[in-house]
């Protein structure tokens, strides 16, 4: 891919991970949007349990789209937790068949999750194990999906159980957010980062490792300007692709002078602007 004005405007060479849950395309709208986010977004969700809905082939269509351009198809974590449910039991002999009928499909990536369910902790390794044998690369999530059962898990606990998660196998361990990104995990009330706890879980867990479910335009500026282009984004809507490509890359007015500050601060003293327009925002 040629980059358009790539001679002239830069953009972050190393950039974190961008997931995307969609929810509403049909293949010839996947086709055209897989065009434009080719480059910026790295995984797509089949979002909550939607996958159970499709008609089998244009499912399958719709997971090469996205293959065929570097995107990577993940199933979302709610689909696994109604297959556990229906199953029985989470046990290899209960879940394999499920496992491997998602893998024909064409799914590359899997979200473990037990954000509506229970499963005792010292069984996700076991899951997780489970689901990278039959060829899945594991995003798992802590967190519930109810605010009053998240706000039971300690700021330690949830340290614990995403450095565990790791260790069993996981690439990347997201901070359940839900799609409203409000009054959940690292999300106050109104959407606000609580970048109190956040600064603390990223320290022991690391930035590299952590997806932060950001759905609001707000939220995804906050993170970015705080720990730069390498932060991983997760639950971005389809529509705002471009949009967060240009708030990491400073190509936009809210980002510009924070993660372009170099540029900004050499051109403005040349100039000899005003203090303010040397101050970075």
């Amino acid at each position: 891919m040629i980059r358009a004005f790539e001679r002239f405007i830069s953009v972050p060479e190393e950039t974190g991970v961008v997931m995307v849950i969609e929810k509403e395309f049909g293949l010839i709208c996947a086709k055209d949007w897989a065009s434009m986010a080719s480059g910026i977004v790295n995984i797509v969700k089949c979002t909550f349990g939607t996958g159970a809905l499709y008609d089998e082939n244009i499912l399958k269509q719709k997971i090469e789209i996205y293959k065929d351009v570097g995107i990577s198809p993940m199933i979302g974590g709610t689909l696994t937790e109604v297959a556990i449910i229906n199953a029985g039991s989470f046990f290899r002999a209960d879940l394999q068949g499920y496992l491997k009928y998602a893998k024909s499909l064409g799914f590359t990536h899997l979200e473990f999750s037990d954000g509506t369910i229970y499963i005792p902790d010292d069984k996700r390794g076991d899951i997780i194990t489970m689901c990278i044998d039959e060829g899945f690369t594991v995003v798992s999530e802590v967190g519930k999906k109810d605010p009053k059962k998240d706000a039971l898990i300690s700021r330690q606990e949830r340290i614990r159980l995403m450095n565990k998660d790791l260790e069993n196998g996981a690439v990347m361990v997201i901070i359940e957010a839900r799609e409203s990104g409000k009054g959940i995990g690292v999300m106050g009330k109104s959407g606000e980062v609580n970048f109190t706890e956040l600064d603390v879980i990223l320290d022991a867990v690391g930035l590299e490792k952590t997806m932060i479910e950001a759905p609001e335009k707000a939220q995804q500026q906050a993170i970015y300007m705080k720990y730069g282009p390498k932060a991983n984004i997760g639950n971005v809507q389809p529509r705002d692709v471009l949009s967060v490509g240009a708030l990491r890359s400073g190509l936009r007015g809210d980002t510009i002078s924070a993660l372009r500050k170099d540029d900004w601060k050499k051109y403005h003293d040349s100039v000899h602007a005003p203090d303010d327009y040397k101050e970075v925002s």
